[in-house]
C-alpha cells in the first residue's frame, strides 16, 4: 500500500482487505440499565430512547450477518467495587455501590438475547479489549477486522475502537448501531467523526453487509479456481 494514497483510496484498500473468516463482530454493553426504561439511567432522569431504539436495530441485524463473520461476542460491563481501580471508586460508587451495572443487578443483565453460538464476555473497563480471554480468542481465530456495534458511543464503543486501533485490528463503527442517552447526542456525533477520522471505518450495517458477503464471494470464488 502506497503512502501516497489518497483518504478515498486508502478506505477502498482497507474496505477490500477484509476478510469475512477473520472478522468478528463485538456488541458492546447492551444492557437494561444502559438501554431499558427500567434501567438506572433512566430511572436517574435521562433519556434512553435512543439506546433501545438502536438494541432494537442490533437485534434485526445480527440474524443477517452471523453466518457471514467468524464470530459474534456481547459484551456485559460489570463494575465490580471488588475489580475497580481507585479512580473508578470514586467516579462510580455511591453510598458504598456502583450506581450503575452492578454485580448482579438487574440492570447489568443483557437487554437483547444473544443467539446459541455468540458469545459472551464480562468486562470491568470501558474497552471490550480489557477482557484478556478475548483477546486471546481473536489471536487464536487470525482475526484482523473488528466491527463494533452497541452503547454508548462516545464511551465504551470508542474506548473499545481506540484500543483495537492501537492493538493493530482494523476496526469498524457499524454507525446506524452504536447510540447514547438523548442528553449526550452530541458527543455520539463527535465520537463517530473523530474514530472515522482516526481509528476505524465508519459505515452504515447495510453497508458492512454487503462487503462482507461481496468478499466472501471472492473469496470462494478464488478457493474454486
Amino acid at each position: 500500500m502506497s503512502a501516497q494514497m489518497s483518504s478515498e483510496d486508502w478506505k477502498e484498500h482497507a474496505l477490500s482487505r477484509i476478510e469475512p473468516h477473520r472478522t468478528a463482530l463485538l456488541v458492546i454493553d447492551v444492557q437494561r440499565d444502559f438501554c431499558s426504561d427500567d434501567g438506572a439511567l433512566a430511572a436517574l432522569g435521562s433519556n434512553v430512547s435512543p439506546c433501545k431504539a438502536v438494541a432494537n436495530r442490533i437485534a434485526k441485524f445480527l440474524p443477517t450477518i452471523r453466518a457471514d463473520v467468524a464470530l459474534t461476542a456481547f459484551f456485559q460491563l460489570i463494575y465490580d467495587p471488588e475489580k475497580m481501580s481507585e479512580s473508578q471508586r470514586e467516579r462510580l460508587i455511591r453510598n458504598g455501590r456502583p450506581i450503575i451495572c452492578a454485580p448482579e443487578s438487574a440492570g447489568s443483565e443483557l437487554f437483547l438475547k444473544p443467539a446459541p453460538g455468540d458469545l459472551v464476555f464480562t468486562k470491568h473497563r470501558y474497552s471490550a479489549f480489557s477482557n484478556d480471554q478475548l483477546r486471546r480468542l481473536l489471536h487464536e481465530r487470525s482475526i484482523t477486522s473488528i466491527a463494533v456495534a452497541g452503547v454508548d458511543t462516545h464511551i465504551c464503543v470508542e474506548g473499545t475502537v481506540r484500543q483495537g486501533y492501537d492493538l493493530g485490528y482494523r476496526m469498524i463503527v457499524l454507525s446506524d448501531l452504536v447510540a447514547t442517552r438523548q442528553s449526550e447526542f452530541a458527543r455520539h456525533e463527535n465520537s463517530l467523526a473523530i474514530c472515522g477520522r482516526y481509528f476505524a471505518l465508519t459505515m452504515e450495517s447495510d453497508a458492512f453487509l454487503h462487503i462482507v458477503r461481496h468478499q466472501g464471494t471472492l473469496a470462494c470464488k478464488h478457493d474454486a479456481v
